[in-house]
Order: C-alpha cells, then sequence, then structure tokens
C-alpha cells in the first residue's frame, strides 16, 4: 500500500512534467531540423482535435471543482498536495498544448501525439494505482474515477488521432516526392517574401530608435541567415559554425583573464546566494523585533547580519565587483575577437577583397564587437535570470508549500506567454510602423538631395503634400503600435500583479491560520522583487539574444570564408638563383564563361626586361596578379628559376618582387614610413638613396617637415607624379630579384620622365622585370615585346622587330599618332 502512494505521488509529479518535456523537446528538435508541417491542411482537423482537448482540459476542471467542493462539504477530507498540483499543472500542460495548436498554422502532429499519450500512459497508471489501493467508497471518490475514465478515453481520440494525422501527413509527402522530386511538399524555410512578411519583426523585432538603413540592414540580415540555416540542414548545425569562435575566445594565454572568469563566477554564484538570504533575514529580524517589542534589546546581531547581506547586494558591494571584474573579460574578448576578424580579412586573397567594399569590411570587423556583447550577455545575464527563476521555485516551495510554487510558476508562465503573444500580435504592427518609417525618411531625404530638381520644376507644393502623407502615414502606424505594446505590458503587469496578490494573500493567510510564523511573509513580501525582474529579463533577453545573433552573422559569414589562394600542405619556400620567369600554357578566368587568359607561354630570362602591351581589358595586368599569385592559374604552369609558384609560400613569393601599381596606394603616415614599408630594416642613407634615384630627393628636401612629412590618407597631400616616383622609390628600396611595373611612369610629365627612366634603368639592371605599359615610348628598349590580345599572345619581339613586321604592334603605335615610316623605324 505505501509503495502505491509512494507512485501516485511520483506520477502525479512526473506525468505533466514528461508530458510538457516531450513536447518541448519535440519542437525544439523540429525547429532545430527545419521540421514543419503539410501545407494546405483541412481546418477540420484543428476543430476536432481542439474540440477533443477543450473535453480533455474540462475534466480537469471538473476534477478540481469536486476536489474543491469535497473539501468544503467534508472538514475531515483532505486532499493532498501532490493530487492539487497535479490537477494544477496538467490543466496548465494541456491548455498550452491546445492554445499552440489552435495557433499553429502547420502543426507538427507527431508532437501533440506524443504529448498526449504520455499523458494517456500517466491516467492509466493512475487509475490502476486508484483501484488497488482502494475501493471507491464515496460519491467523490466515484465521480473521479468517472472524470478519470473520461478523460481517459478523450486522451486516447486524441493521441489517436494526431498519430493518424501525423502518419497521413507523411504519406502525403512521400507521395509528392515520388510525384517530384525536385519539389518538396513544404518549404524548409519561408520564402524571402514570407520571411518579410512573418520572420523578421515577429521573432527579432527593432528598437524604436534603429534607423530605416539599419532596419533595412537587419532585415537583409535575417534572410541571409535563413539562407545559411538552409544550407546547414538545422539550427544545430548552423550554431555548431559559431564553435571557430572558441579557441579565439579562450583565454589560455591570459592568466588574469582566467583569473577574472572564475572570480566573475564565484560572484555570480554569491549573488544568487544573497538575493536568498537578504529577505530570509529581513523575515527573521522582523520576528526576533515582534517577540522582543517593548522589552528595550537590539537585535544587533541580526540587524548587523542583514546589513551585510544587503550591503554586499547593493551596488555597492558584489554587483560592483562583477562590473569590475568584467572589465578585463570583455575587452580581452573584444580585442580577440577584432584581432582575428582583421587577421583573417588581411589574409582573405584578391578575388573575395575584390567583390567588398573597404566600408563594408570595416563594418564588418565592427561588428566584432557585437559578438562579444551577445557572450557577455549570455554570461552575465541570461543564465543568471534562468538561475533566479529555478531557485525562486524552489525556495518558495520550502519557504511555504507546493501551493505557493505553483503560484509563482503560473504567474511566470502567464508572463511569459503573453510576452510572446503580444510579439506575434504586434508583428504585423511593427512591419507596418517600419515601413512607414522608412518611407518617410526616403521621401524626406530624395526631396532635400533633390532640392535643384525640385526647384527648378517648382514642385515644392508636391513634395510638401507628398511628405505629409508619408508622416501622417508613420504617425498612424506608430500610434497603433506603440498603443498595441502599451497593452500588451498593461496585461503582462496585471498577470503578475494577480500572482503577486494570489502569493500574498495565501502567504497571510497561511501565517494568519498559525501554519507559519511572521517572519515567512516578510521574507517572501522581499523576495518577490527578485521574482519580478528575472520575469522581465526573460522577455528582454529572447529578443536581445536573437538580434545579436542576427548582428554576428556577417562575422561568422567572414570567419568561415577561407582564401582562395593558399600555401601547398607541403610548400617550400622559394629560392631565386637566376630570376628566370616562365609561363606554360597559362589559362585563366574571373569568370569561366569568358576566359581571361588562354594559353600564354612565354619566359623572361634573368635580367631580362619583358614589356606588356596591348588593349585595355586585353589581360596585361592579369598577367602580373596572375605572376603574384594573387589568383591560381586555371591551367598550365608559372615558374621562377624552375619552381612552381603554386609549390611554394606567398610569403617567400611576394617577398622576391618589386611593384610599381598604375595607381599607388600610401598610408596615412609620413614619407619615411610609406618608404620604409618596402624594407623595415633600411637605414636612412638607404631611403635617401632610394628616394634620389626615383628624382624625388630635393621634392621631400623642400618639404616643412622633410621625410617626416604626413602623405595624408591614401596619399593625397601629393601630386599624381610624387605618388609614382614615391612608389618607384619603393620599390628600389625593396632590392628584389624581380620587378613589376604597372603604367610606373603614367602620372609623370615628359621633364620628370626622363630622371625616372634613368632610376628605373639603375632599379631593373640585373633584374628580370616585367612592364605594363600603354605609352609605348616608354618601352621600345625592352627586350622582348608581348602584345596581348583578348588573353592571347599575338605578337612578340623586340620594338624594331615589332614595326618592321607592320602587324598589331604598329597599329597601337599608330593609334599613338607615332610616325612609323621606313627609316627613322629604329629611332622610335
Amino acid at each position: 500500500m505505501i509503495h502505491l502512494q509512494r507512485a501516485q505521488v511520483a506520477l502525479h509529479y512526473l506525468a505533466p512534467v514528461a508530458t510538457a518535456l516531450y513536447f518541448l523537446i519535440s519542437r525544439a528538435v523540429a525547429s532545430c531540423f527545419l521540421q514543419q508541417g503539410a501545407d494546405k491542411q483541412p481546418k477540420r482537423r484543428w476543430r476536432l482535435v481542439v474540440t477533443i482537448s477543450a473535453g480533455v482540459i474540462l475534466t480537469f476542471v471538473a476534477g478540481g471543482i469536486t476536489a474543491a467542493r469535497e473539501t468544503l462539504t467534508e472538514p475531515s477530507a483532505y486532499l493532498p498536495q501532490d493530487f492539487v498540483a497535479y490537477l494544477v499543472l496538467m490543466l496548465v500542460v494541456l491548455g498550452a498544448l491546445a492554445l499552440n495548436l489552435s495557433d499553429d498554422a502547420k502543426p507538427l502532429w507527431h508532437t501533440y501525439a506524443g504529448s498526449w499519450a504520455i499523458a494517456l500512459g500517466s491516467e492509466i497508471a493512475l487509475l490502476v494505482c486508484y483501484l488497488v489501493s482502494a475501493a471507491p467508497s464515496d460519491v467523490f471518490t466515484k465521480i473521479h474515477l468517472v472524470l478519470q475514465s473520461l478523460r481517459i478515453g478523450l486522451l486516447l481520440c486524441a493521441a489517436t488521432t494526431g498519430a493518424y494525422f501525423a502518419w497521413s501527413d507523411s504519406r502525403r509527402r512521400i507521395m509528392l516526392e515520388e510525384e517530384n522530386e525536385t519539389e518538396e511538399s513544404d518549404s524548409l524555410l519561408a520564402s524571402d517574401e514570407e520571411s518579410d512578411e512573418s520572420d523578421d519583426e515577429n521573432a527579432y523585432g527593432f528598437d524604436e530608435d534603429t534607423s530605416p538603413d539599419e532596419v533595412e540592414d537587419l532585415r537583409a540580415l535575417r534572410k541571409q541567415q535563413l539562407r545559411r540555416v538552409k544550407e546547414a540542414g538545422s539550427w544545430f548545425n548552423y550554431l555548431k559554425a559559431y564553435k571557430i569562435f572558441i579557441p579565439i575566445l579562450w583565454p589560455s594565454d591570459n592568466r588574469m583573464v582566467q583569473a577574472s572568469l572564475v572570480v566573475s563566477v564565484l560572484t555570480i554564484a554569491a549573488e544568487r546566494a544573497l538575493q536568498v538570504l537578504v529577505p530570509m533575514q529581513l523575515g527573521a529580524l522582523s520576528e526576533e523585533l515582534a517577540v522582543g517589542a517593548g522589552n528595550g534589546q537590539m537585535p544587533w546581531r541580526s540587524i548587523g547580519l542583514w546589513m551585510l547581506f544587503a550591503a554586499l547586494n547593493s551596488q555597492a558591494g558584489l554587483p560592483m565587483v562583477q562590473e569590475i571584474i568584467k572589465v578585463p573579460i570583455m575587452h580581452y574578448t573584444r580585442q580577440r575577437i577584432m584581432t582575428a576578424s582583421f587577421s583573417h580579412i588581411m589574409n582573405l586573397s584578391m578575388d573575395y577583397h575584390n567583390q567588398k567594399s573597404s566600408g563594408e569590411l570595416i563594418r564588418v570587423v565592427e561588428l566584432g564587437s557585437e559578438l562579444q556583447e551577445l557572450l557577455d550577455f549570455l554570461c552575465f545575464n541570461v543564465l543568471p535570470v534562468f538561475a533566479d527563476l529555478l531557485v525562486a521555485l524552489v525556495y518558495v516551495y520550502f519557504l511555504f508549500d507546493i501551493y505557493m510554487a505553483l503560484i509563482v510558476f503560473i504567474t511566470c508562465l502567464t508572463y511569459a506567454w503573453i510576452g510572446a503573444k503580444v510579439s506575434v500580435w504586434t508583428a504585423r504592427l511593427l512591419r507596418d510602423y517600419n515601413t512607414t518609417m522608412i518611407n518617410e525618411s526616403r521621401i524626406q531625404n530624395e526631396a532635400i538631395s533633390c532640392w535643384a530638381a525640385v526647384s527648378q520644376f517648382n514642385r515644392t507644393k508636391l513634395e510638401s503634400e507628398r511628405y505629409s502623407t508619408a508622416a501622417a502615414d508613420h504617425r498612424k502606424a506608430a500610434i497603433k503600435y506603440y498603443l498595441a505594446w502599451s497593452f500588451g505590458g498593461g496585461a503582462q503587469s496585471f498577470a503578475m500583479n494577480a500572482g503577486h496578490l494570489a502569493a500574498t494573500t495565501l502567504a497571510a493567510y497561511r501565517v494568519a491560520q498559525g501554519y507559519a510564523p511572521v517572519r515567512k511573509f516578510v521574507t517572501f513580501a522581499a523576495y518577490w522583487l527578485t521574482i519580478e525582474i528575472p520575469m522581465y529579463e526573460v522577455t528582454y533577453s529572447v529578443r536581445k539574444i536573437t538580434q545579436m545573433l542576427i548582428n554576428s552573422e556577417r562575422l561568422l559569414e567572414l570567419m568561415t570564408t577561407q582564401p582562395s589562394v593558399v600555401d601547398a600542405e607541403n610548400a617550400t619556400e622559394l629560392v631565386v638563383t637566376h630570376g628566370e620567369v616562365t609561363f606554360d600554357n597559362v589559362d585563366f578566368a574571373y569568370d569561366p564563361r569568358k576566359p581571361t587568359i588562354q594559353g600564354m607561354t612565354f619566359t623572361a630570362q634573368p635580367g631580362q626586361t619583358i614589356a606588356l602591351v596591348g588593349e585595355t581589358g586585353g589581360g596585361k595586368s592579369t598577367t602580373l596578379k596572375l605572376l603574384y599569385r594573387y589568383f591560381d592559374v586555371a591551367a598550365g604552369q608559372i615558374r621562377i628559376d624552375g619552381q612552381d609558384i603554386s609549390a611554394v609560400t606567398l610569403e617567400s613569393l611576394r617577398s622576391a618582387f618589386a611593384f610599381v601599381p598604375q595607381d599607388p596606394v600610401l598610408f596615412n603616415y609620413s614619407i619615411r614610413e610609406n618608404l620604409l614599408y618596402a624594407r623595415l630594416d633600411a637605414s636612412d642613407a638607404d631611403v635617401e638613396a632610394a628616394c634620389r634615384a626615383a628624382a624625388l630627393h630635393d621634392k621631400i628636401a623642400r618639404m616643412p617637415a622633410g621625410y617626416a612629412t604626413v602623405v595624408g590618407e591614401r596619399g593625397v597631400k601629393l601630386s599624381g607624379g610624387e605618388l609614382q616616383r614615391l612608389a618607384i622609390a619603393r620599390a628600389i628600396l625593396r632590392d628584389a630579384p624581380v620587378v613589376l611595373l604597372d603604367e610606373a611612369t603614367s602620372m609623370i610629365d615628359a621633364e620628370t620622365e626622363a630622371l625616372v627612366q634613368a632610376a628605373l634603368g639603375n632599379l631593373t639592371r640585373g633584374r628580370t622585370t616585367f612592364v605594363v605599359a600603354h605609352r609605348l615610348s616608354t618601352i621600345r628598349h625592352a627586350d622582348c615585346i608581348l602584345v596581348i590580345k583578348d588573353g592571347r599572345i599575338v605578337e612578340r619581339g623586340s620594338h624594331d622587330e615589332l614595326l618592321r613586321v607592320g602587324g598589331a604592334y604598329t597599329s597601337l603605335c599608330r593609334k599613338q599618332y607615332m610616325e612609323v615610316k621606313e627609316e627613322p623605324l629604329v629611332d622610335l
């Protein structure tokens, strides 16, 4: 008999918990793997199952009424707490299932059928225990057994019906897949349009001060996230991608941050304890004062302990310690994330950088701090909040009884449910609000930026009316949204106040009846605030976490992007002995549909100057990029002294080049620092010698700050000719065995060009040199000129040889108004 009673008690507590856990876990798994119910399900399904669920709920309500009536009519009757808890909890759980089903557009029936099956099994087990333990002897017991039998029948119908619907949907999906293997019965994720209509603001929302551009940015990130989740196959696989940040964030090399983490964990635990100790000590103090009232004795010990606990729990106590401890942790994680993202960007290949603007990449790096804030929020806000709620349920149970814990639980559940429903309810209102805000801003910006056109066509009145209409639409949408949100907040406050009233009334009743001392009432009254604050944090945390996750999407995309050009697995160091460069039947294309380089074959002997000429877009600069290995060739090989450049390290390869680009880029540093960028260990004498060779030293010397002159962003303080000469000086200072010149003298006047050409002669002497030029007069002394058209070498030879042929090179010369005559050809 005792074993049966214990089994009943266990079933009373475990049945609702098991039913709720199954539903939550199955829904979480389904959501993780992007499962949805079938489309276009008949409405009669909802009506049938909701009707059955309502019948089950009514049996629990009737059972509660019967139990209450039995207590009132039979003073000696005692209802066990576990039985009352079972009725209330099952009513809440099954009611929540029915409400969720009524709002579920595409229900996954197996999640509901499984929950009803668990509830059915529990009811059958309880019925058996009741029948075995005692025969029905009174009318109330018989009523309970009748209600339980009816409940079992209804739950059997619900579980069977749900299982049939689940099987039917599965069979229908299989049949559709057989009809068309490329189409699915329902999409894994909503389309972009559906996402705009149902997911963006509903799931995440926006702060009221979010700008229109940020709203559009968040929407784009949301769509991007949905695409990545779909590609990953599940939310679990998607979130697994974030594990790449673990080695970045873990402070394996910083003992101070490790110690700060340990202290932070201890502080959080101590704060949780203080939230219980402060009201508990206040209750003990109030009891001592009540007992010793009028005797003139002060309970100094209790006062001291209460003040100590309160002080430690105040903003000058452990919370302040927590904030101080967070400082090194937060800035360490920020530094690591920002550094890792910056380094990753700098190591990505040219094809990635060609597709991204610098502003966008800078924005991605800045979003690294968003991930740091996400980690901080999770560790220091969310986890402690859920710990507070769990501690609250356990503490009020031991402080009073299961009824108090039920009140707190139902209050918290109702508060959270109202918050979720309000978010869904206001989703469309928020969408309209954001749309009208964006439209108002767009009309305003366009009218102001196009003021000249508005004035020229005398359309000031039209634009004012258009803006007035947009502003009115924004006002109406804002009023609807904020009224709805305020109503929702009021409903949540009402639920919390109702729970507070019920709990306080129960606590007062227990004290008045002598079941609990006064100190417990005082303790609970002081402790209630610890319940209210976490509930607000839970509602806020869901939106905050998901929005932070969306914002970190770009950083995740960046960190998972791998460079297309990397060192081979067994790459060796490039050793340049002579400087022979060979292109062996090289093919390359930026877009496979349009080849850029086709079958390029030539050899640059050590010390030779190879000039690449041809019309724009022919592939000249691309040839240098392939040599620099900004891109890998699609076919063929590029070799330096017989070494395939794809088999050597990128660092050793690029160290072998001195490069003068057509559009030199300088840092916003001094001239000396920009020059030293080519060779960090160069002396001042080396720097000045390079500048003399580039005909630039005298110019720099006349500047007020000399070599310490700051050149401005991208060198804006220098003229075009000065920029190119500085780039040439940098190449001279680098002293590399292979020189690459891409229109190196395009921005230099004729007088300076003669000086620079002499400097370039000194630079290229004894070095293999590649020159890309449109001004053909600058490359007529090259050892070999390659005429490139549509990615192919159509002519090759010296300046004189190509002019005698009278082909493509001669045509290029004519286009530059060069005189092509029989006798003076050699002198051109």
